[in-house]
């Protein structure tokens, strides 16, 4: 399994941007997705994405 971090600040437009991203990105190079996690504390998004 690995991993992959995607932050964001401010506005929850722009992360969720790099999310899908990161997300078609790593469908792209033929990785599967086990799963997304999300966490929203004060002014920053942040979700840790487990693949292989």
């Amino acid at each position: 399994m690995k991993t992959q971090l995607v932050l964001g600040f401010w506005t929850a437009g722009g992360f969720t941007d790099k999310l899908n991203d990161a997300l078609a990105d790593l469908e792209a190079h033929d990785h599967e997705i086990i799963e997304v996690q999300y966490r929203t504390p004060v002014f920053a998004y942040t979700a840790l994405i487990v693949y292989k």
